[in-house]
């Protein structure tokens, strides 16, 4: 394989996404989020085992938590291999060692279709573990991110790695895989033997079969709105399924601006710009009274919280003074750090290259006492602290 990547168009990671909707398709962002920076680095160290100190203790702390994992089961898989061998008549006798896998690309068919895709579905699985004989092997799919996935007994993307690494390697009879989730305290796993290899391929089969008619029709007909697969699709701004809901949703907050006539066809259409972009603002504007309604009342007491949402305190930072401010920056960054971010450094800028510069273990403090700084020398004035509903994933001890 070369070093780039090979990205399949329908690939394991979008399968549980396309299930749901054979519409979805993912975000393409030129900057990706936080959020998404910070996992690709974590499973970096998770592959190689060394630490990137641009990372936060938290997500080292996760990455650090899958690699003692995964360390574990080899050592499981290394403790059979010893009891096997002191079975032997003959101890010289080769005998093969544990096979370890990181990034390795699985196919789990050799098919070609007439867009010159090649298989139906293929992708980079984290890490593999095949035992001494070959006959049993661990799939480990590491999740740094804050959304729960599927159970790995019902996951379409590990199905998709077992029948690639069935197809791999032909002496296989089970293969357990283990979905990892360290930020969610969730761990699932699930065995399964050649025998199923049939009825899990068709399931796959189906959800790109699905997937490339609704790609290739160029229309919405077989999309199905659901949360959180729309949250996180790029075709969210253009599907009518979803614009729907919303002409649904205009209509009935705001008759005057958006009349039951309206058909999402009629906001499509060209003519009707400007009807769509009204649409879009009563939008806004409900959900925006409709957040601050329910967070005024659960903030009173009135209603219960939301499940799935907390509680979250903020206030707004504004500089006061740009000398001090810049005065107990270089306490912590060199001038040339800091010039390089000039000529208005962020509180977030800032704020990343102290945290990427503090020794692992002390990054948080790190911060915690900057910002001390700053309020205390009067460089940054703190605004009026308020407070709103954040969804929140529930956690769950790890099985």
């Amino acid at each position: 394989m070369s070093n780039e990547k090979i990205h399949h168009s329908f690939s394991p990671s979008t399968l549980a996404s396309l299930e749901v909707c054979p519409n979805y398709e993912g975000q393409q962002s030129a900057t990706p989020h936080e959020r998404t920076t910070a996992g690709t680095r974590a499973h970096d160290i998770v592959e190689s085992g060394r630490d990137d100190n641009r990372l936060g203790d938290d997500d080292a702390a996760a990455a650090a938590e899958c690699l003692d994992f995964v360390n574990r089961r080899r050592q499981l898989l290394e403790e059979a291999r010893t009891r096997a061998i002191a079975k032997l008549e003959n101890p010289d006798d080769f005998f093969p060692n544990i096979l370890e896998l990181k990034e390795v690309y699985l196919a789990v068919d050799d098919k070609k279709f007439d867009d010159g895709v090649t298989a139906t579905t293929a992708g980079w699985v984290d890490r593999v573990l095949v035992n001494h004989d070959r006959t049993y092997a661990e799939i480990f799919d590491w999740k740094f991110g804050h959304w729960e996935v599927a159970e790995a007994k019902d996951n379409p993307q590990g199905i998709a790695y077992l029948l690639g690494l069935f197809r791999e390697y032909s002496t296989l009879k089970s293969i357990r895989v283990f979905f990892k989730q360290p930020h969610l305290d969730l761990l699932s796993e699930a065995l399964f033997t050649r025998d199923q290899i049939p009825a899990l391929y068709l399931r796959i089969q189906t959800i790109v079969a699905r997937a490339r008619e609704a790609r290739n029709s160029g229309n919405f007909d077989m999309a199905k709105p659901h949360v959180p697969v729309c949250n996180f699709c790029a075709n969210l701004g253009k599907c009518d399924k979803v614009l729907a809901i919303a002409v649904k949703v205009g209509n009935k907050f705001y008759p005057l601006e958006i009349p039951e006539s309206v058909t999402p066809s009629l906001v499509l259409d060209p003519h009707n710009t400007s009807l769509a972009m009204r649409l879009s603002q009563v939008l806004a504007i409900w959900a925006a009274a409709f957040r601050a309604q329910v967070t005024d009342r659960v903030l009173r007491r009135e209603a219960d919280l939301p499940e799935g949402f907390i509680v979250q305190s903020k206030s707004n930072r504004e500089v006061a003074s740009p000398a001090e401010f810049k005065k107990i920056a270089l306490q912590y960054l060199t001038q040339a750090e800091y010039d390089a971010i000039a000529p208005v450094p962020g509180f977030g800028v800032v704020e990343d290259l102290v945290k990427e510069k503090s020794p692992r273990g002390s990054k948080k403090a790190a911060i915690e006492t900057f910002q001390k700084q700053l309020i205390d020398s009067g460089a940054v004035t703190q605004g009026e602290s308020y407070s709103f509903l954040r969804a929140a994933a529930q956690k769950k001890n790890e099985q």
